[in-house]
């Protein structure tokens, strides 16, 4: 079952004035990667790549400068130099990851110096100005997984990377349903722990699982869950994770649980085809991750390149000047001097809308993905077949 989200996007427009000069030829981006990206960092370069080749001079008739900083200890200090140095260097806007520990920090600075900030990040809560969140929410499809199940009772398994807005949907929905739900913060764990947490649940006779975490802490858990015996036939687990390709399930083939997850990436479109033809061709030596399909977040990443090109193509073809002169120098100024086009350049990119690997991109007024569209996979063992299983569209 394919779930498709319609939202109606206002149509903006905005009178800027007369141009004042050509176009550049090259145009200033900033890159902010935080540890443990090192695929995301590859998408990135090649979309730029295939973008500032491109034999069409109408899809590239400038070329895309990035200005990269990778920051390996993502705090406050760490993300404000980084800022810093990029917007000392003039850029348009910034595609950027953060976590936790950086969201805040990142998202202010951009809010009020008016540089527009496009993630591949979980979304923030609330409506901050001048973030493009380019991964969808899942709440509404795993609310409606969760009536399509009819549980009445579960285990829900979260870290706080992501924030609250999940706990917080289940937790609402619970008290309308009568659910029983058993919510776990497993942010602290290590292996040990989730062998005796999931052995303590199975005493319990906790059998169905909703699972939110980021990838490598989701893969870490199911691993332990099968070396404790938990991936058998009766077990049930709902993985609330955008990339069901991204995660190994081989051992659970073998055992009979049932899983269900999210897949965003549609692996047999045209487009998602073409783009691996060039990724599969990468040396794994100069760009990390190649030897694996992209995960999703690489997908998006990917995909926030594309929309920033657009964004500035539309300007272009308005006669529209961008420039940053005069208006790149001290981010910790004290008032704040925000940059005068910011404005503009936030709305023009939330009036793009193109197709990408993760789909059809489109953002509403705060800069949140609409109608887009998602796969529903479940995991079976195969009648008659113990050792093969089998990936479905429900």
């Amino acid at each position: 079952m394919r779930i498709i989200y319609p939202h109606f996007v206002g149509v903006f427009s905005a009178l800027w004035g007369l141009a004042t000069g050509a176009f550049p030829s090259s145009v200033q981006i900033g890159g902010l990667f935080i540890r443990n990206t090192d695929q995301e960092y590859t998408a990135f370069r090649l979309a730029i790549f295939l973008h500032n080749t491109s034999p069409n001079a109408t899809e590239a008739p400038f070329n895309l400068v990035p200005h990269v900083d990778n920051i390996e200890t993502a705090n406050s200090f760490a993300v404000t130099n980084a800022f810093c140095s990029q917007y000392s260097r003039g850029v348009f806007a910034i595609f950027g990851l953060y976590d936790k520990r950086s969201v805040h920090t990142l998202t202010s600075f951009c809010s009020a110096l008016h540089i527009s900030l496009v993630t591949p990040s979980f979304p923030t809560e609330g409506e901050g100005q001048f973030t493009l969140q380019l991964r969808p929410s899942i709440r509404g499809a795993l609310l409606s997984l969760l009536d399509h199940y009819d549980w009445s009772r579960f285990v829900f398994l979260y870290d706080t990377d992501r924030g609250y807005a999940i706990l917080q949907a289940i937790m609402e929905r619970a008290g309308q349903n009568g659910w029983q739900v058993s919510a776990i913060c497993v942010e602290s764990f290590n292996e040990a722990a989730y062998r005796r947490l999931l052995e303590d649940l199975d005493r319990r006779q906790e059998r169905k699982y909703v699972i939110d975490l980021e990838p490598e802490r989701l893969q870490s858990i199911l691993e332990q869950a099968v070396s404790v015996g938990k991936h058998v036939k009766g077990y049930h687990y709902i993985l609330a994770n955008l990339g069901f390709k991204d995660i190994s399930l081989e051992r659970f083939m073998h055992g009979g649980a049932n899983i269900t997850g999210f897949q965003l990436v549609d692996f047999s479109k045209p487009i998602v085809l073409k783009l691996m033809q060039r990724w599969n061709k990468l040396d794994q030596r100069e760009y990390p991750g190649s030897d694996i399909p992209p995960k999703y977040t690489s997908s998006l990443t990917y995909d926030g390149v594309l929309v920033m090109a657009e964004a500035f193509r539309n300007l272009r073809r308005q006669k529209i000047d961008i420039s940053r002169r005069g208006n790149a120098g001290d981010c910790l100024a004290n008032p704040a001097a925000p940059w005068n086009q910011g404005i503009d350049m936030e709305r023009t990119l939330k009036q793009v809308r193109i197709q990408g690997l993760t789909g059809n991109i489109q953002f509403d007024h705060y800069g949140r993905r609409v109608n887009y569209t998602m796969d529903m996979f479940e995991l079976k063992t195969v009648p008659g077949h113990s050792e093969g299983g089998e990936s479905r569209g429900l």
